[in-house]
């Protein structure tokens, strides 16, 4: 559809609507889409025909899947789409794995990310109150959207001009809003079909995070056809090692089904790589200009929480007709989940001793099955978005990890540790470094961007393995073949 419209004249219908969107990826296209229906007249501007190629926004957490039910669009094939349960953990110890499924027999839903862009975009172009532009946003100034067509410059006008246009946003930069990121780690993407034959997992339906290598591993069905794997690796480890971390460190770890056709992608370069990278909330825009998605910030994806909160994001802008009150209300359901996704990922890759004891201590809590493995689930997930939940849980993890313990499989080393008054107090203060930053970043969005550097120095301090990072010009490629 869109493809049409690109190699063909179009007709502007209008020089002034309701809204405005600048990006008809998923969360562009979604909150087009919801906007239209409820009666408003929609400009939404895509530049690239088939979206930018991307390995991640594909794994949807049980209230994404919900709002995409809500809208229509429905995978009715496994060939399109496949869902999901929850996740198996493989400790890096070689434990008994650790299944946590979503609570209530909840479902998700994992789709290769190019095609829940086009049934997204697509429905969104076929309502009559969407007109869709296809040229790329050179401006934005007051209420109005700059563009070329032709070679000659145009602008329509919007009531409300939105960015869903990613880190790189155009609307962002028109809000005074940095666009640099802090990077945080490589990830690499990996397409598997078994070579026509088809591919069985550990666990049907559910997402494995395979722990032991350089960073943690990602594997789960996009379809009946499809295996995708995602490997993090940390900035610690030079691009130049790439080759022989995943062969040495991450091929042995896989399931031996998928040893031979990994190793053969990796010998021949055929996987995408992309920066995760760190760039946080600070601010949702003015009453003429909002941010949704990424473009309005993100962190490192360790709980796949992005495409959920993105959709969050447009859903809970057409609720509000006061931008005011839509910005205060997502601060407070996105902030517990950002700090999960950013302090989640440290646990996984941190080996400092107190981290290894905080990593084992979440072990145990996720093994008893208990209420606060569900509720680490609902956290995880957004199913809960509380800073009480989320507190609630990282205490009692902490408390054990300090604590005294029985006996158990982790080894008289991290025995000695939970003993250790030094390993303690580095476990407090760094909790206490994360604290120190969550509040500045209320701050940030109380006074000024300036302050954001604070944010970022306390979580130095708290987050030593994340943080280790450059930053990453506005211009960094984002995602490239290897």
């Amino acid at each position: 559809m869109l493809d049409q419209a690109v190699n063909s004249e179009y007709e502007i219908k209008s020089r002034r609507y309701d809204l405005a969107v600048v990006g008809a990826g998923p969360v562009g296209s979604l909150c087009a889409l919801i906007h239209a229906r409820k009666g408003a007249r929609v400009a939404l501007f895509e530049a690239r025909s088939n979206g930018a190629r991307t390995v991640g926004g594909e794994w949807l957490h049980p209230p994404a899947a919900r709002l995409l039910q809500q809208v229509g669009i429905n995978f009715e094939t496994p060939a399109d789409a496949s869902v999901t349960k929850g996740f198996i953990y493989f400790p890096e110890d070689g434990s008994e794995p650790i299944e946590l499924p979503y609570p209530n027999g909840s479902q998700g839903l994992a789709c290769d990310h190019g095609l829940l862009v086009k049934r997204l975009r697509d429905t969104a172009i076929n309502h009559p109150n969407v007109d869709l532009i296809p040229e790329r946003v050179r401006s934005i100034d007051d209420d109005r959207v700059g563009f070329e067509r032709s070679g000659v410059q145009e602008s329509i006008a919007a009531d409300l001009i939105v960015g869903a246009d990613g880190p790189r946003s155009v609307v962002r930069r028109a809000l005074g809003l940095a666009t640099k990121r802090t990077s945080c780690s490589r990830m690499l993407g990996f397409e598997l079909n078994g070579n026509g034959q088809g591919i069985d997992l550990p666990k049907e339906g559910y997402g494995s995070v395979v722990l032991g290598g350089p960073g943690p591993m990602f594997i789960y069905r996009l379809n009946s056809n499809s295996v995708r794997i995602h490997v993090d690796v940390p900035l610690r480890f030079p691009s130049e090692q790439t080759g022989d971390l995943l062969m040495n460190n991450c091929m042995p770890l896989l399931p031996e089904e998928l040893q031979h056709e990994f190793t053969n992608l990796v010998q021949e370069k055929r996987f995408h790589v992309t920066s995760n990278g760190l760039n946080p909330r600070m601010s949702y825009g003015d009453p003429q200009r909002i941010l949704l998605g990424d473009a309005a910030g993100h962190y490192h994806p360790s709980t796949a929480v992005g495409m959920t909160l993105g959709f969050g994001d447009a859903y809970a802008l057409s609720e509000y007709n006061d931008p005011s009150r839509f910005a205060a209300q997502r601060f407070k359901e996105i902030r517990a989940p950002e700090m999960l996704a950013l302090a989640f990922y440290e646990i996984l890759v941190d080996d400092r001793v107190e981290t290894v004891a905080l990593r084992q201590s979440v072990y145990r809590m996720w093994r008893e099955r208990g209420w606060q493995a569900e509720r680490s689930l609902k956290l995880l997930s957004c199913e809960d978005t509380s800073e009480f939940g989320l507190g609630l849980v990282g205490g009692l993890a902490m408390l054990r990890a300090t604590s005294p313990t029985k006996q158990h499989s982790s080894g008289s080393g991290l025995r000695s540790l939970k003993q250790s008054g030094t390993a303690r107090y580095r476990l407090i203060m760094r909790i206490g470094w994360f604290i120190r930053g969550v509040r500045q970043l209320r701050k940030v969005r109380a006074t000024s961007q300036a302050s954001a550097q604070k944010f970022l120095d306390a979580m130095a301090r708290a987050l030593p393995a994340t943080m280790q990072s450059r930053e990453s010009r506005s211009d960094e490629p984002l995602d490239q073949a290897a």
